[in-house]
């Protein structure tokens, strides 16, 4: 945090000779657009800080709190909706002053493509909350908004940093997607099984094959075989782990839990090997499982990579533009002081 602010910091300083006030700008206008985003970065910024801060504080002063995800789906969540809808009208604005007649002519497409998407979730998705629906509708708004920009444009001629924007802007409809689905289905079942018992998660079908022990660098665990087999008929082996790792200095030993993943296109499997169940013989022959299937989870991550390509190829782009720009001032003095 300190590098991040002081650097900042830092930049503004060595800068703060050059700043100027800029020109006057309207609300409506792809400045004013730039304003109301930072702002609202900023104010998640400062719920996220006080979430992750404020614990803190109370248990030095001998109350415990704990904050968890329904305090920053509740308080952020809603922000970044507003956010990612300001972040489709700023491409389709015009810089300090705009009519709106651009914007309107190229959001009813949107609109619509996120019009078909709530409708859909009401009436397939079976019972979703509230935010998870917001998010994928406005998923599907941002998704058919952020290719906008295209529309009527020369592929070929169009410039990296409008590239790099188009792409950077859809991978977060495909990342609000992948957190929205994932929000609204994800199933979860946790179960004491014994080894052959089935157990049904998602369109998965989980076998409990059985568990031995092993042993690794540091640690030893009991490792669990799950099969895992699909509707259509395909197996894939998950193999869980339930480690121990020795106390140091006479520490009581350390217990943690290595998932097993397996992802496939329509989401991710995971699986979790808890601790053995004892019967009323007392033998220990079952163990608790817990297993979550997540739709499209990995979208998030595909989204989180379309925003890298995008932001690069907005450089890239950037940086041919000054390249032009520098030759053409260039041959510009050059035929202004040729004899």
């Amino acid at each position: 945090m300190a590098i991040y602010i002081g650097g900042a910091l830092t930049l503004f300083a060595l800068r703060a000779g050059s700043v100027a006030e800029g020109k006057k700008f309207a609300l409506l206008s792809r400045e004013g657009s730039l304003v109301i985003n930072n702002l609202l970065l900023t104010t998640i910024l400062a719920l996220v800080l006080l979430g992750t801060l404020y614990p803190i504080v109370a248990e030095a002063m001998g109350e415990k709190i704990s904050v968890g995800p329904p305090y920053y789906n509740k308080v952020a969540g809603p922000l970044a909706l507003i956010l990612c809808l300001v972040m489709v009208a700023g491409p389709l604005l015009s810089w300090r002053k705009d009519d709106g007649r651009k914007l309107w002519s190229r959001l009813p497409l949107a609109i619509f493509a996120g019009a078909a998407v709530l409708f859909a979730l009401i009436l397939f998705g079976g019972k979703v909350g509230i935010l998870p629906l917001l998010g994928m509708t406005v998923a599907g708004v941002v998704a058919v908004a952020s290719l906008a920009p295209l529309w009527g444009r020369n592929l070929r001629r169009t410039p990296l940093p409008t590239w790099g924007m188009v792409i950077a802007h859809f991978g977060v409809a495909v990342c609000l997607a992948g957190m929205g689905a994932e929000s609204a289905f994800i199933k979860e079942r946790l179960v004491a099984a014994a080894p052959g018992e089935v157990v049904k998660v998602g369109d998965f079908d989980v076998k409990f094959v059985g568990v031995k022990p092993v042993a690794g660098p540091n640690y030893t665990a009991i490792e669990g075989t799950l099969v895992a087999t699909t509707s259509s008929g395909s197996s894939f082996t998950m193999r869980p782990e339930a480690r121990t790792f020795p106390g140091l200095m006479g520490t009581a030993p350390t217990e943690t839990n290595e998932a097993a993943l397996l992802t496939r296109p329509g989401g991710q499997l995971y699986a979790v090997l808890g601790q053995p169940v004892t019967s009323d013989d007392g033998r220990a022959d079952r163990y608790q499982i817990r297993l979550w299937w997540k739709p499209l989870v990995w979208w998030i991550w595909l989204g989180g990579a379309l925003i890298a390509v995008g932001a690069s190829l907005s450089l890239l782009g950037r940086a041919q533009l000054l390249n032009i720009w520098r030759a053409r001032r260039a041959r510009k003095s050059e035929e202004r002081f040729a004899p």
